[in-house]
C-alpha cells in the first residue's frame, strides 16, 4: 500500500536514518510567516503540492501580492509547463490551461508596473 509509512520508509531507504526536516530552523531563516521583505509576488498553483508553504496574506506593512492559478503545477506560472525539447522562457501553450497561466502572468505584470511606478512617483517627489 502506498501511504505517509511507504514514503518515510523509501526516504529512509534512500537518505539514511536521521535526516528529518528542521522544519523550525527552515522558518527562522528564511522568515516563515514573517518574510521580511515588500512588494514581493507569490503566485500559486491550485495543483500545486508546495501551494501551502507559500505565503497566504498580505500584509500593510510588507505587502506582498498573491495570486493563484487555477489548474496550474508548480512553477507553471514563470516556466509554462513541462515541455520536450526545453524552451527556458516557458511556453504557455502546452499547459493544460494556457489561458489561466497567460491570464496570472498578466496580473503580475500589472502589478509589478504599479509598484515600479509608485517608486517613480516617490523619487521625483523627493528631489
Amino acid at each position: 500500500m502506498i501511504d505517509i509509512s511507504y514514503h518515510l520508509d523509501l526516504c529512509k531507504n534512500v537518505f539514511g536514518e536521521g535526516v528529518y526536516p528542521v522544519v523550525n530552523s527552515t522558518n527562522l531563516y528564511y522568515g516563515g510567516k514573517d518574510i521580511a521583505g515588500s512588494k514581493i509576488v507569490f503566485t500559486n498553483g491550485s495543483q500545486d503540492p508546495w501551494r501551502h508553504a507559500s505565503k497566504q496574506v498580505s500584509s500593510p506593512n510588507m505587502p506582498a501580492y498573491i495570486v493563484t492559478c487555477n489548474n496550474c503545477g508548480h512553477g507553471s506560472d514563470l516556466r509554462g509547463c513541462p515541455q520536450s525539447p526545453l524552451v527556458p522562457e516557458g511556453n504557455s501553450k502546452n499547459c493544460s490551461s494556457p489561458e489561466a497561466v497567460n491570464k496570472v502572468r498578466q496580473k503580475m505584470t500589472e502589478q509589478i508596473d504599479l509598484w515600479l511606478s509608485q517608486c517613480q512617483t516617490a523619487g521625483r517627489s523627493s528631489m
